[in-house]
């Protein structure tokens, strides 16, 4: 079991209001501090708005949130805001694509061709839906500029895909899948279940979690109940501008597209910490969850341009060990035992198998890469401080 036993694998976790809780392991003075850098962050400027949610050993230390929900603020965040997590969608795609494994409808030594024959062509007829996973097919991002162009249309993304030649030798090179990451593992499951990776989702894992404000496609445009997001940085400026359109906010991407807020994701995370196990449930199998969070890899990314640690669609703590010149987002206490993942720019879930220790930080702004890493650094880090 990841950690000690917790009330949260027979009961589940509630929330009920802004809470600053006394738990054990974790020092008041340190949990106020967590605060007042979480309030700082928000004071400065580096964003609108933002969630926060500390968990140790099942219990909220932290439930937080303050700020708005757009740069012109209009309407303030409330704990039930939707926040596009980006990334972190690998996570919860990649643990449909393991509870897939459980019901031995997929193998994850198998080749993706096995389960969607037309991807067998250019060279990817060997690809394995382990080296997906782990970063490792040979195409991290072919197939781009066709994906934003028809992000609503997945037959047709899919098809462009499948005709992609490669762009490394599959296994040779691990190189960040940005979005293929998705649509392969998505197409993947549609293709043995028979229904899209968001529908598998809540079928399989976020109906019976009691997880209502979370998806991989945002299909309530009926009123403010999600952030807007906005860039600190000119890079970003038309990413950011696109990810708010709406043809992009309904459009189903496995890697990126995950609406939730930081309560539902921190009951998910919670979830994988228990080993599969949440209020009753049995939602994966103890030697699953181990699997997709232990070490696949470690060494240089050649998309991210660094050394880094990849579990089987989540990112492994420890960079301030790995990557001593750049400030660790995941902080200073993490390690290859810490699991979770980034939302591009902005967001970061992490779960921590020695201590039990969950934080889900959720805003609505990107930032430089320094600036951003130097974000959820300075909150993490409070975190990490606070544990007695």
């Amino acid at each position: 079991m990841n950690g000690p036993v917790n009330d949260s694998m027979k009961t589940r976790i509630i929330f009920d209001g802004e809470m600053t809780r006394s738990v054990k392991g974790m020092s008041p003075n340190g949990v106020k501090r967590i605060s007042k850098t979480f309030d700082h962050q928000i004071q400065s400027g580096l964003h609108p708005g933002a969630q926060l949610v500390v968990i140790l050993n099942g219990q909220i230390v932290l439930d937080r949130w303050g700020g708005f929900t757009d740069a012109s603020k209009k309407h303030r965040v409330s704990p039930r805001i939707r926040f596009l997590t980006l990334s972190i969608a690998k996570s919860l795609t990649s643990m449909c694509v393991f509870k897939l494994i459980e019901q031995k409808n997929i193998n994850l030594q198998a080749p993706v061709a096995e389960y969607w024959p037309e991807f067998g062509n250019q060279g990817k007829e060997e690809i394995t839906i382990k080296q997906v996973l782990l970063h490792q097919s040979g195409i991290p991002r072919r197939g781009l500029v066709n994906q934003i162009l028809h992000i609503s249309d997945w037959d047709r993304i899919s098809e462009n895909l499948a005709s992609q030649r490669l762009q490394y030798q599959p296994g040779s090179i691990t190189a960040y899948h940005a979005l293929n990451f998705g649509f392969i593992l998505g197409e993947v499951i549609r293709r043995v279940s028979g229904m899209d990776v968001d529908e598998y989702l809540h079928k399989e894992f976020l109906g019976d979690l009691g997880l209502v404000d979370t998806s991989l496609k945002n299909v309530d445009f009926g009123h403010n109940s999600y952030a807007q997001l906005s860039s600190g940085t000119l890079d970003h400026r038309f990413i950011a501008w696109l990810f708010n359109l709406s043809s992009f906010r309904k459009a189903l991407s496995p890697a990126s597209s995950l609406h939730s807020t930081a309560r539902e994701l921190a009951v998910f995370f919670q979830m994988l910490l228990n080993d599969g196990l949440y209020a009753g449930i049995k939602f994966l199998q103890p030697e699953s969850v181990r699997l997709a969070t232990s070490l696949g890899f470690e060494g240089f990314d050649q998309s991210l341009r660094r050394t880094t640690r990849w579990g089987y669609g989540f990112y492994l703590g420890g960079d301030h060990k790995l990557n001593p010149a750049l400030p660790d987002g995941m902080g200073k206490g993490s390690s290859s035992d810490t699991f979770g993942h980034y939302g591009q720019r902005s967001s970061m879930a992490l779960a921590d198998k020695k201590t039990g220790l969950l934080v889900v930080f959720l805003c609505n702004r990107f930032l430089s890469f320094y600036a951003y890493k130097n974000r959820l650094r300075e909150i993490s880090d409070a975190v990490w401080d606070a544990l007695e």
